[in-house]
């Protein structure tokens, strides 16, 4: 099993520091396969800050979704196309598998064999055409049978020979034979003499001693004379002719037709597939065409081998893709509670302060875990990114508290470190407007109704008036695309302490916003700081009215 610490989608300061400095304290712990991970590209503010700090960033997963990968089996029984029929069915029974894939020298498939392909198989050959025809070889009938080679002159390759069973009056042998070239017949008999001696004299090509009896040794040396090839079987006439029949190779009879998947396909997909053509099972090929794996109904059953803790965040809407699919064991945050389900009691702690940096170090210092120097500067960050150098309406006396400690822990002053990380992430022209809408923008639900708010932090508001008719541009097409009734990005000046606000969306809530408007789509929002605790309740309440 597999953990990942990841924050929200386009995340930001906050949710990457708390990730990558809680993940180390569960290693610290001893909690092993636990790795700090992200659902989006860091932000400018957030590389510098691991930059500065010598940490690499967490894992990017674009989604969680299962895998083939994730569940296939990879210890499976394969086997050659030279492999006996027999010996595919004896392994089908002893190992209770219904699907033997076929395959080449380089691992590559050629085909697959289930029961039904051996079942349809036997049935063709009560054909009058095909019911003598036998594909084999001395070693498959060696493989098949158990039984002992006495004399070869017939060789080791496969053969296409004609079955006959020798339990007539020799005087008729030879008429049941009839046009059939003698080097081209299998002849199984048991200890009738006069019909081994005729069968050596024909030239049979094969002739097989069945019920383990003993063969003359002047009729062996006779066989050798006659180029007729002899073997013993420990079994009855009537089961080694069976038996014959079963030492055709796999590849005879193997379903070059099957289906195949990557190992990076989604379940999902595969589980229709399985559904939708009633397969026994699907073979997981990877880009050079060599087999990896195998998925039977059986596999699809299993449970994700990944499962999530998430911080800074609880809802599925700004989880990863694909949480809703895994086990969601933790849940580390400070926000409102969404719509969140479980399929069991899991660890939740979501405090109502400024960041989830400050919760995470909390934690440190309760349990009295040494900090490494570098990770406290982390949290330091993100405490410093969430509540805007304790600026923000958000911020607590708990933030407060945690930040002396930080400091202390770290060796860095709080203030220094908070102009250098928010000098990092002013430049709008740079980051461009889709970096800018975007890397830290939320969908919130009200009636059933969706908006997002994205946020950006500045210093001062000059170069949001020369990129105002971009953002404004970009707000649109992320409307749009994410099928929102109104997008918004809050500009917060952080050296003032106030923010802007661009809005686009449907008429009537556009017309409903209270805020001061300075022109078409902004407004001027004073003192306001926080997102989450002065916009979104707001915007809210407006739409629960609304609609």
């Amino acid at each position: 099993m597999i953990t990942y610490i990841i924050g929200h989608k386009n995340p930001d300061t906050d949710s990457i520091c708390s990730a990558i400095a809680l993940a180390e304290l569960k290693k610290a712990r001893g909690q092993q396969n636990i790795y700090a991970a992200r659902a989006g590209d860091l932000n400018p503010q957030t590389t510098f800050i691991l930059k500065r700090f010598g940490v690499d960033p967490p894992l990017y997963l674009s989604n969680v979704y299962l895998r083939a990968k994730d569940i296939m089996t990879c210890d499976i029984f394969t086997v050659d196309k030279e492999t006996p029929i027999f010996n595919v069915m004896k392994s089908m029974e002893e190992e209770k598998i219904r699907i033997v894939p076929v395959l080449d020298d380089n691992n590559k498939p050629l085909g697959v064999v289930t029961l039904m392909d051996i079942a349809e198989w036997q049935v063709s050959q009560t054909s009058t055409e095909t019911s003598r025809k036998v594909l084999t070889s001395i070693p498959n009938l060696v493989a098949t049978l158990g039984g002992e080679v006495l004399t070869n002159s017939i060789g080791n390759d496969q053969k296409v020979l004609s079955l006959y069973v020798g339990a007539m009056m020799a005087t008729h042998f030879e008429s049941t034979i009839g046009d059939t070239p003698p080097q081209e017949c299998v002849v199984v008999v048991g200890d009738r003499e006069t019909i081994q001696a005729s069968a050596i004299k024909l030239g049979i090509g094969l002739i097989i001693i069945s019920g383990g009896l003993a063969i003359k040794p002047e009729f062996i040396e006779a066989a050798k004379e006659n180029n007729v090839t002899v073997m013993s079987s420990p079994y009855d006439t009537a089961t080694t002719s069976q038996l014959v029949r079963l030492s055709a190779p796999a590849g005879r009879i193997c379903n070059t037709k099957y289906k195949k998947v990557s190992p990076d396909d989604c379940v999902e997909d595969i589980k229709m597939t399985i559904k939708n053509f009633a397969e026994i099972g699907v073979l997981a090929i990877n880009e050079d065409g060599a087999m990896q794996g195998i998925l039977t109904k059986s596999d699809l059953l299993k449970p994700s081998p990944v499962q999530l803790i998430l911080v800074d965040h609880n809802e599925i809407s700004q989880a990863v893709d694909g949480a809703e699919d895994v086990d969601i064991v933790e849940v580390v945050d400070h926000h409102r509670l969404g719509n969140f389900h479980t399929t069991g009691p899991i660890t939740f702690r979501c405090d109502p302060i400024g960041s989830t940096s400050s919760i995470v170090a909390g934690i440190y210092k309760a349990e009295g875990f040494e900090i490494d120097k570098d990770i406290a500067g982390l949290l330091l960050c993100g405490v410093l990114s969430d509540t805007v150098i304790l600026r923000s309406p958000t911020t607590t006396n708990k933030d407060k508290e945690i930040l002396k400690w930080l400091e202390i822990k770290s060796g860095l002053d709080h203030k220094a470190l908070g102009n250098e990380i928010f000098s990092a992430n002013s430049s709008m022209k740079a980051r461009g407007a889709k970096a800018v809408v975007r890397e830290d923008f939320k969908v919130y639900t009200a009636k059933g109704v969706d908006f997002g708010i994205g946020q950006v932090e500045t210093i001062g508001f000059d170069e949001f008036e020369s990129e105002k008719a971009n953002i404004k541009k970009e707000l649109e097409q992320t409307r749009e695309t994410k099928d929102l009734t109104m997008a918004c990005l809050l500009i917060t000046d952080i050296g003032k302490g106030t923010s802007l606000l661009m809005a686009v969306g449907e008429g009537k809530t556009i017309e409903a916003l209270e805020y001061p408007k300075l022109e078409d789509n902004v407004y001027e929002l004073k003192n306001v700081l926080s997102r989450k605790k002065q916009v979104a309740p707001h915007l809210l309440n407006l739409f629960n009215e609304l609609y």
